[in-house]
Order: structure tokens, then sequence, then C-alpha cells
């Protein structure tokens, strides 16, 4: 009984003395040895405010008020804090005197990441072990092998947490600067450890646009350096879902993703859209080589068409260079035109492209100024709705009393042209517009202004062009081989463009014929085949059929 009630003893002072161990063993004296091993792999200054063993529920170590402060160059506040750091660790493996880590918990973190205005993030010089901080961070941070998640898998940890987390992102590089945050952040990485893959869970909303994310997947398997042979998630955007793989080694890196629908209202961002765009079936295939990325293939299925693009772009500066081709096929030309903007003018029919552009920058003052490009678009089996362009000749000439059909529409088999872009102005070569009533050519300008100088000569068909004849003396004198040919001005804006006649086309036509007639009487005069009164009486008739009296 005396052994029995000594047992009970001890094991009563053994588990008491365990449950104080919290209270007699005080960490934070060792915080001169573990501390500078931290700030030296984060390559920051680091605070502890307080570090304590716990033993519920498991077996580990407690960091209250722990923060990692921000690069210099950006801030002396803090780049990361967090509530406390839950270390837990496996109890058999304890007792044999090894130390396995079972779960890292993250309590109510707040991180900042801040883009200047130079482009550079905060985030960049992170874990360059060995690599003194600029006193003003280089555009291309040096590249880093170190890191956070090599600490996880170097302590091969069960499982990280994230719970009730705060990430917020402040651009200051763009004229507006904008500002986006992760709230209510769930994450959680199970099997950080050398040599396996971790699976990935995280929820969070994005505000301000209250959009919920959510990303599943894995990647690995983990190494001593950042190189991820392999990755598959899942990507949920509030209601649109994508699905990436890829692999990244050093600063390269290959990425596909892929959607079977994305509807354009349902995305994070504001587009210049007048309607909202489902596309279908999008695949991309990218790839990273140091501050070159490259789109190799880019696939999609947009109003009833397929568009196909390739693009090439190099960072490392405020307007970065590019180069990109796009081929369009089939695309119903109508429904993509009013989701792009609301005008007047309305173009349906069915469309293709073929564009090759180069540039740098994307702002509109960047590509005014350095977008050039090649190209050609075709138009079939379409209708010009808002305008009649030979209603809008005719009235210009003064014919009434004939009937074209609708007159706000310009019914068409094919519009065809040939595009050069430079310096802000797209420039129209070799227009051909084939209708049932004329066949048009010519050409102009485009400005990004959306100002029109334009000229288009329309050539009238036969019958046409006889019944116009007879209903105006103008007309009459344009006449050439039985057929009226119409110069057409079109200048104003796209919204609202403004038609003209170029009466100098006119009167050259009038002039030919005069000049033809005048030659053939000379001719006569001289030949004596003709008499003066007989050329007087053709001259009255001349008039005669031009002004119809």
């Amino acid at each position: 009984m005396k052994v029995a009630i000594g047992g009970l003893v001890l094991i009563v002072v053994l588990v008491g003395l365990i449950f104080a161990l919290p209270f007699l063993v005080d960490l934070n004296t060792y915080q001169d040895q573990y501390k500078p091993l931290i700030e030296e792999a984060l390559n920051r200054k680091v605070q502890l405010q307080d570090i304590r063993l716990t033993i519920w529920p498991r077996i580990g170590a407690r960091v209250a008020g722990f923060a990692v402060f921000d690069d210099p160059a950006f801030g002396s506040g803090p780049f990361a804090s967090l509530s406390s750091l839950d270390v837990g660790v496996k109890l058999m493996p304890l007792l044999s005197g090894k130390v396995e880590v079972e779960e890292v918990t993250l309590r109510e973190p707040v991180i900042t990441v801040i883009k200047n205005k130079h482009g550079v993030l905060n985030a960049s010089t992170i874990g360059r072990k060995g690599v003194a901080m600029p006193e003003t961070p280089s555009r291309a941070p040096i590249p880093s092998t170190e890191g956070p998640l090599k600490i996880l898998a170097l302590l091969a940890v069960d499982q990280v947490s994230i719970a009730g987390g705060k990430m917020t992102y402040r651009d200051l590089s763009a004229a507006k600067p904008t500002e986006y945050v992760l709230q209510d952040v769930d994450l959680r990485l199970q099997s950080v450890r050398l040599g396996q893959t971790p699976s990935l869970h995280l929820d969070t909303v994005v505000q301000p646009l209250n959009l919920p994310v959510r990303l599943d997947g894995t990647f690995g398997p983990l190494k001593e350096t950042t190189d991820i042979d392999a990755m598959n998630f899942q990507l949920a955007l509030g209601k649109t879902e994508f699905t990436i793989t890829g692999k990244a080694s050093g600063q390269n890196a290959t990425v596909n993703i892929g959607s079977s629908a994305i509807n354009t209202a349902n995305l994070p961002m504001t587009l210049p859209l007048a309607k909202p765009v489902e596309i279908k079936n999008v695949q991309i295939a990218a790839e990273v080589k140091g501050q070159e990325a490259k789109l190799n293939n880019l696939a999609l299925q947009l109003f009833d068409g397929q568009v196909k693009g390739q693009a090439k772009l190099v960072t490392g500066s405020e307007a970065p260079p590019f180069t990109s081709s796009l081929t369009v096929q089939g695309v119903q030309l109508g429904p993509a035109l009013d989701a792009v903007a609301t005008t007047n003018l309305s173009v349906s029919g069915t469309a293709g492209a073929d564009l090759s552009l180069q540039g740098r920058g994307f702002a509109m003052p960047d590509l005014t100024r350095a977008l050039e490009g090649t190209g050609h678009v075709g138009v079939k089996d379409g209708k010009v709705e808002g305008v009649n362009l030979l209603q809008e000749a005719l009235a210009i000439l003064k014919v009434a009393g004939l009937s074209l059909g609708d007159p706000k529409a310009t019914v068409f088999s094919t519009i065809e042209t040939d595009l050069a872009i430079k310096q802000g102005i797209v420039t129209v070569q070799r227009l051909l517009m084939d209708s049932h009533d004329f066949q048009a050519t010519g050409g102009g300008t485009i400005g990004f202004d959306q100002r029109l100088h334009l000229t288009v000569n329309m050539n009238l068909s036969h019958a046409l062009s006889q019944k116009i004849s007879g209903l105006s003396p103008v007309a009459k004198l344009a006449l050439k081989e039985g057929r009226l040919s119409l110069p057409l001005t079109i200048g104003g804006t796209v919204q609202q463009p403004a038609y003209g006649l170029d009466m100098k086309g006119v009167t050259g036509a009038v002039q030919e014929q005069v000049k033809k007639k005048a030659e053939e009487a000379i001719g006569g005069l001289l030949k004596g085949t003709t008499k003066p009164q007989d050329l007087k009486k053709e001259g009255q008739e001349m008039l005669k059929g031009f002004f119809g009296r």
C-alpha cells in the first residue's frame, strides 16, 4: 500500500512539474541565441515579445507579439505581425530525444505588401540570405534560393495553418494608388517536408471587391531550393474556376491555365466593356525565363469564333517592351462591338483578322507613342447599322424619289482591308467593300482618339447608275462608261461620323467628258466631216443631255 501511495504521489508530482514547466522555464533568456538565426534567415529585423513552453493542447512553444519589420527602403513599421505563433511537437519522438514538429499555427497574422512607385515589392528582399539589403531596392532583385518555405521544410512540419489572417496589397506604382485586402484568411499546408509534396488549401475574401477566393492543390516535392517540379491547383475566383499546372526552377517557370467558361462580370477587375462577355474553353500556356515572359499559346472561344495568340514581354522597366500576334476566325462582329462600346454605328457579320503588334508599356500614352503593327481584317455577310452609305451619297447629290431599301443600313457581302498602326494612328489601306448595288474602294486613317479621315470611292452598278443619272443632273455629269463613281469622304469621329462628297472628283469626271466631246468636235472640223452648224446643234444636245432641259 505504501508503495502504491508513493507511486501515486510521484506521478502527481511529475504531472505537477510538467504543468509547471511553462512557468518554471523561461525561453526568453535564449532570445539572444535564436533571434539572430531568424533574422539571418529572413534578412529582416524581428521582434519577439514573449515565448513560452506549452503543454496543452500539445507540447510545444508559443511566441506572442511576433513581428517582422519592413525593408528600411519602404518604412520602419512591421512587414508582418501576428498575435501568436504556436509550434506543437510530437510526444513520442520527444521522449527519445528527437524533435518533430507536428503543427505550426499563425494566429491573426497581418501582412502588408507594398509596391513602390518604381514597381519594386517590399517582399523582394525577404530570405535573401547573405545578401546585404540595398538602401534603394533594385528593379530586379538578386534571385533567392532561401526563404520561409525552406525553413518550414527543414523543420519537417506536418501542418502549417493560418487562422483569421489579413493581407494588404498596396500598389503605389499606378497613377491612382490602389489597395486590396485579403480578409478572413484560412490557410492549411500539410506534409511540409523535404522530399514530400505538400497539399494546400486557402479560403479568403478579397476587398473591396467582396470576392470569395478558394485555392486547393499540391506542389513539390520540396527541395532545399525553391524549385518545384510540379504544381497542380484548382482556383475559384467567385463563380469562375481555373485549373493551374506548371513547374518552377530558379527564375524560370512554366504555367498552364485552363477554364471552361469565364464571364467578365465575375472577374475581380474593371474592364473597358459596355456589356459583360462570356469566354469559353480558355487555354493559356506561358513561361518565364529571368525577366522574359512568353505567352506561348492563347486559345479561346469568343462570340462564336476562335481566338489564338502569342506574346512576349521583357520586364525590368516602367514601360516594358512587348511583341504579340493574334488570329481571329469566325467571330460574330455585332455582339463583339456592342460589348466594347455603345456607338451610333454597329457592324454585324462574321469577322476574321490577323494582327502583329509591338510596343512598350500598356498605359494609353505609352501605346499611343510606341505601339506599331500591321494586320488584315475581313468581314463577310454583314450589315452596317446606323447609316446607308449609298443614301448619304445620294442625299449629297440631291437625288430624290429613289428608294434604296433600309435608309439606315448598308448591307454588304465583304469588307476587307489591310491595317498599319503607328504613333496612335490606324492607317486603313486597300479597303474593299462589296455590296449588291455598289463596290467601294479606298482608305484613310482612324486615330486612337477615334477621329476619322477616310475616302471611299463608290462605284455603282450599271442599272442603279442609270436610275440616278435620270434624277440628278450632277450625277449625269459623273457618269463614266455608263456607271457612277462617287468619291465619298467620311470625317468626324467613330461616334459621330460626318459624310461628304469630294466634288473635285466629280468635276474631274465632267471635265473628262467635256474634253472628250471637244476633241471629237475639233477633229471633225479639221477633217471637214463636221459643219459649224452641226457642232452647235451637238453642243445644244450635249447640254440638254447633261441638264435635262
